[in-house]
């Protein structure tokens, strides 16, 4: 197969594409390979790998705002949701750990977002939230972290809004 034939199943087929390429690299057939595609394919994991911490964290803190102001409204599903984009976030960062340090730059680049879908889905007023995130990275990836802001689980007790809602 010509490089303009294989250049050309890129576009076409991918998947075709990306069996000849294992093929060539097998063979050792170095010279023949798409480098130029091979190259785009791999940059774009590795975007892809931030992509998907950047939008869990985002659901993360559209669940930790309103869980800290609507104190009354909180709920297991809430709690679920946000555990378990946790636990997601957790295992991609095991597996690209090299994004790490991109967390505080990930958080404030998504927070406005959050933010937004916080106002839209618990309809309290924009501000009702803070402007910039006011969780630490360390909080908004600890398992088991729910804020209580006003005292209510001191008050009330571990776990209260657990057992109103089975009322």
């Amino acid at each position: 197969m010509s490089e303009t034939d294989r250049r050309a199943l890129f576009s076409m087929d991918l998947s075709a594409w990306a069996e000849e390429q294992v093929h060539l690299l097998a063979a050792g057939e170095v010279e023949a390979i798409d480098h130029a595609h091979i190259a785009e394919i791999v940059r774009d994991l590795g975007d892809r790998e931030r992509r998907e911490i950047r939008d869990r964290l985002g659901v993360i803190l559209t669940g930790l705002l309103p869980w800290a102001a609507e104190v009354d409204l909180r709920c297991d599903a809430w709690a679920i949701t946000i555990d378990r984009q946790r636990r997601l976030v957790a295992s991609r960062l095991d597996d690209s750990p090299s994004l790490r340090p991109e967390l505080p730059w990930l958080v404030a680049e998504v927070y406005p977002e959050a933010k937004a879908r916080a106002v839209l889905e618990s309809a309290l007023f924009d501000d009702s939230f803070s402007e910039s995130c006011s969780f630490t990275d360390e909080e908004i990836l600890t398992p088991g972290f729910l804020p209580d802001p006003h005292g209510d689980d001191a008050i009330r007790g571990a776990g209260w809004w657990r057992r109103e809602a089975t009322r």
